[in-house]
């Protein structure tokens, strides 16, 4: 459940039950999806890292350009046309 803000306190405003414990569901919200949030990323944590390890070295880093003029066919299984750079990524 979301929590509700109340954003109109006035000075002398009583605080009641209600208030506190809207408050308290608040911060025990906040705390459940906290506590998911954390599992989460650390779950992508170690997924981008298993992922990383598999790759060659540097391979996040490397260029390779080809104008392809050499080559009498090509079967690109995996890619897409970069149209910023006006190019095939794949």
């Amino acid at each position: 459940m979301p929590y509700n803000a109340k954003l109109d306190w006035k000075y002398d405003d009583p605080v009641t039950e209600i208030d506190i414990n809207r408050w308290e569901n608040g911060i025990n919200d906040a705390h459940i999806q906290l506590a998911q949030l954390t599992a989460d990323v650390s779950n992508l944590k170690t997924r981008m890292n298993t992922m990383e390890s598999v790759l060659p070295e540097n391979f996040l880093y490397n260029k390779f350009d080809d104008d392809l003029a050499t080559v009498n066919s090509i079967i690109v299984i995996r890619g897409y046309y970069n149209e910023a750079m006006s190019r095939l990524e794949v």
